[in-house]
C-alpha cells in the first residue's frame, strides 16, 4: 500500500483522513501543486514551492511546516521506493490540513493533438494564477476532448486571446521566435513554462510573452505544450488543422534544452 504524508506524518494512503464537513474540501478551496520526480530529482522544485506559497497566500491558507516540505517529499519518495523511478508528486493544502502523495507514471508521448474549447477562461477571476482545487471546467473540457479522441483542449479568454490548455501552457513558433501567451491572458504561470522561456533565451532563441490571437495560433509554424508531466510536447493537429512536420525543428531544440538542464 502506498504511503502519503499528512500534516507532516507518514501514513498509509487508506488512512489519510479528512473530515467530510471540511468547508475547504466541500467548496474546492484548496491549493495543489503537481511535479514530476525523476530519479528523486524535481526540476524547478523551488519554483513549484514559490507558486504553491503564492496560491496559499491568495486563499489565506497556512502550512505551518512549509519550510520542511522538501524533506517531506524526499521522505515520501524513500518510503515508497520511488527514488529510482519516474513519479508524479502532488501537494495539496486546505485550512489545517495538507498532504503529499506520489505515484509512479510512464513517460508521455512527444506529440499530441488539441481542440479549441467552447468554454471561455475568465482572465478576471480571483483564482487566476492559482492552481486551485476548483478545477471543474478544465476537467469537463478535457474529458470531452479525450472522449472525442483528442489529447488536450485549448481555452480562449473572454476577449478572444489564446490562454492555455486544460493541463498545460501553450507556445507557438513563428519565424523562429518562440511565443507564449502573457500571464494577463489568465494562463497559469507554469513552472515548465518559466524554465522553457529561461533556457531557450539563454541558448539564443528569441522568446516573447505576448497577447496571442486565435489567428496567430492557427498561422504558427509550430505549436507545443508544456507542463511538468510532458515537459515539451509538440502539437500535430489543432481541430481539423494539420500542422507541418511535427515536431518542428525549434520545438525539438527547445525540448532538448529543457531536458539537458
Amino acid at each position: 500500500m502506498s504511503k502519503v504524508i499528512v500534516n507532516g506524518e507518514l501514513r498509509d494512503e487508506s488512512d489519510a483522513g479528512v473530515s467530510l464537513l471540511n468547508k475547504d474540501m466541500q467548496l474546492g478551496l484548496n491549493v495543489f501543486e503537481t511535479m514530476t520526480a525523476v530519479a528523486g530529482v524535481i526540476d524547478g522544485f523551488g519554483l513549484h514551492l514559490e507558486r504553491f506559497q503564492s496560491g496559499l497566500d491568495r486563499l489565506g491558507i497556512a502550512v505551518e511546516d512549509f519550510d520542511l516540505l522538501g524533506g517531506r517529499v524526499r521522505e515520501l519518495l524513500e518510503a515508497n521506493d520511488f527514488l529510482e523511478k519516474r513519479v508524479r508528486v502532488r501537494m495539496t493544502a486546505m485550512s489545517e490540513f495538507y498532504w503529499i502523495e506520489a505515484h509512479e507514471v510512464a513517460e508521455r508521448g512527444e506529440v499530441c493533438s488539441v481542440v479549441l474549447s467552447d468554454y471561455v477562461l475568465n482572465e478576471r477571476s480571483p483564482l487566476v494564477g492559482v492552481k486551485c482545487g476548483s478545477y471543474a471546467m478544465n476537467y469537463v473540457a478535457l474529458h470531452e476532448a479525450q472522449a472525442a479522441g483528442v489529447d488536450e483542449v485549448l481555452f480562449l479568454n473572454s476577449v478572444g486571446e489564446v490562454a492555455e490548455a486544460a493541463t498545460a501552457n501553450v507556445f507557438l513558433v513563428k519565424d523562429g521566435v518562440v511565443i507564449t501567451p502573457r500571464l494577463e491572458s489568465g494562463c497559469l504561470p507554469g513552472v515548465t513554462r518559466a524554465l522553457v522561456l529561461e533556457r531557450a533565451a539563454n541558448a539564443g532563441i528569441e522568446v516573447e510573452e505576448n497577447a496571442v490571437s486565435l489567428e496567430d495560433l492557427l498561422d504558427a509554424d509550430e505549436v507545443f505544450l508544456t507542463n511538468t508531466g510532458v515537459g515539451v510536447q509538440a502539437v500535430e493537429r489543432i481541430g481539423e488543422l494539420e500542422l507541418g512536420s511535427c515536431p518542428g525543428e525549434v520545438t525539438k531544440r527547445v525540448r532538448t534544452l529543457y531536458l539537458a538542464s
